[in-house]
């Protein structure tokens, strides 16, 4: 299904419009040419720009939004304001203006997916969750710049485009709030902070589980806000669970509020550990205690996506490390041994040799001749090997690996260019460890039916098949 930029979020007909009332007439210079979707905040249409011959969304807001004279100001001015904003992640907010009693905003039309549809369609690996983030925190920064802040940052509210551009959406409609308050939407209603706290069942939507928490508190919303929600966004689509989700909508609310989010390793343990530190770090309680700013926040994301591609994992404690290394001994065969006992020797023997006082050549040899064995241990081709096709079985989409000699069949679910950037990353890394032997080279299948994978499996050499 695709969707567009406007109508992210939408999911029953306001009461006061008539869906159909406006296709074929015109609203100002722009022209009205189909329903594409509707919900809580209004009606949206595809339009096209009859002066400047473009296509356009038209979101055409529900009259109980706009219906108090203040707020339909301070509203027009916000998005007045929105339209200064100029960057790629932002979807460009063209216009707002009246036409015989109702309100409309002209922004840009992105055809795509709203994040919400691809994390739902279980559609984003981990480099796709940290590329999306990255670009809407690039986009918030320019926000921010100009002084604005989206206040509703969720993946219903972020479109995908067919190339792979994130576009933020309905910049300049967060702020169409009372005073001091906020709005939300519960099973398709509109609902103001007073409303909430008289809504104790039902079902959970709308964008309780991606406020901030001086949100909920009806505290000041500031572009740290924005980060926090990029935060829990981000545990979503790295996840596909929400950090704060409970049965309702007030319990989601005290969660974010006062409760600490679960460990992206309590969900999946291979997750890098820099990916925790950056949503931990997004998801503090106190403004003052997250990214001072989006741009901090990008160039984290940045690294991130550096190292998650080069196969990299950073920060691992020396318990675990210790725990890795034990367990690979383990599986050491016979000859491995030899080569273990015999590094252990050579080790015990340079350690004596210091001891006496021998030669410095005697000493350097004898080091030589360690380093050497140690080499022999750790970079044999074998073990190389087993160390490549472990980490490639950590991609969630890969089914099958199959190793003959150093020649290693990948075959994945589909092709996609973070895929194959990623695993020849990992390939390179594990050349450049091989201290001698012939270089391993990767070949990547996505083009096997059942039967096609049947017979792979039964060829031979297969170290791994996904569950």
């Amino acid at each position: 299904m695709t969707s567009c930029a406007g109508c992210a979020a939408m999911e029953q007909p306001p009461k006061t419009l008539v869906l159909h009332e406006w296709i074929g007439r015109t609203l100002g210079q722009y022209r009205v040419e189909a329903l594409l979707g509707q919900g809580g905040m209004g009606v949206v249409y595809r339009g096209y720009d009859v002066k400047l011959q473009r296509p356009v969304a038209l979101k055409c807001l529900s009259r109980e939004l706009v219906q108090d004279a203040d707020r339909r100001k301070r509203f027009l001015l916000e998005a007045r304001a929105a339209a200064r904003i100029n960057h790629p992640a932002v979807a460009q907010v063209y216009d707002v203006d009246e036409h015989e009693g109702e309100t409309f905003i002209a922004m840009e039309l992105v055809e795509g997916r709203t994040v919400a549809q691809l994390i739902q369609g279980r559609e984003l690996d981990l480099l796709g969750a940290i590329d999306v983030a990255l670009q809407v925190a690039c986009g918030l920064g320019k926000a921010h710049s100009f002084g604005i802040v989206h206040r509703d940052i969720k993946p219903a509210n972020v479109m995908v485009a067919g190339d792979g551009h994130a576009k933020i959406l309905d910049f300049g409609l967060a702020k169409l709030v009372a005073a001091g308050g906020w709005t939300t939407t519960v099973g398709g209603e509109l609902l103001d902070q007073t409303t909430m706290t008289q809504t104790l069942a039902g079902a959970v939507k709308g964008t309780p589980a991606y406020m901030s928490p001086e949100q909920v508190k009806g505290g000041e919303v500031g572009a740290a806000s924005d980060l926090f929600s990029l935060g829990v966004m981000l545990y979503e689509m790295a996840t596909g669970e929400l950090p704060f989700q409970r049965e309702t909508p007030l319990e989601t609310m005290h969660a974010v509020a006062f409760d600490e989010a679960p460990s992206v390793h309590t969900k999946l343990p291979d997750l890098p550990a820099d990916l925790q530190r950056i949503i931990e770090r997004c998801l503090q309680k106190r403004p003052q205690d997250r990214y001072p700013d989006a741009a901090q926040l990008a160039e984290a994301l940045r690294q991130l996506r550096r190292d998650t591609e080069a196969g990299k994992s950073r920060a691992v404690s020396w318990q675990d490390r210790l725990r890795s290394r034990l367990g690979e001994v383990r599986e050491y065969g016979p000859s491995q041994y030899m080569w273990l006992t015999a590094g252990a020797v050579g080790l015990g023997l340079a350690a004596y040799l210091l001891l006496v006082n021998v030669s410095v050549g005697t000493l350097v040899f004898v080091s030589a001749a360690g380093l050497l064995v140690y080499r022999r241990i750790r970079h044999q081709p074998r073990r190389v090997l087993e160390g490549l096709v472990r980490r490639i079985a950590r991609i969630p989409e890969v089914q099958a690996i199959a190793c003959h000699g150093g020649q290693i069949t990948v075959v994945v679910d589909r092709a996609r260019g973070q895929l194959y950037g990623r695993i020849h990353g990992l390939l390179e890394d594990a050349n450049r460890k091989l201290y001698f032997g012939q270089p391993m080279a990767v070949t990547l299948r996505h083009d096997l039916d059942a039967a096609a994978l049947r017979q792979f499996l039964c060829g031979g050499g297969v170290r791994y098949v996904r569950e």
